[in-house]
């Protein structure tokens, strides 16, 4: 069996991105951007954290648009099928 080199990396001086798929796109350490650097990064949880610049929920966003159209259709005067 071949051994392979471990091979052990500094990563203190890296940038780090939020591995969170939250919604909050304006974020500077938001997983797209992270996908997006190029370079050596890190990704973390930094949910609940001083480093998360606001964690905005998928499902909670969902039903905030969900109730926003139903709101509109109802002022429009289309009914719900």
């Amino acid at each position: 069996m071949e051994r392979r080199p471990i091979i052990m990396v500094d990563t203190s001086n890296m940038p780090t991105f939020c591995r969170n798929h939250c919604c909050n796109g304006d974020c500077s350490r938001h997983i797209s951007k992270g996908m997006a650097y190029m370079g050596p990064c890190k990704f973390s949880l930094l949910k609940d954290t001083e480093d998360c610049e606001g964690y905005i929920s998928r499902r909670k966003k969902t039903m905030q648009e969900i109730k926003q159209i139903e709101k509109e259709m109802e002022e429009a005067g289309i009914e719900r099928q």
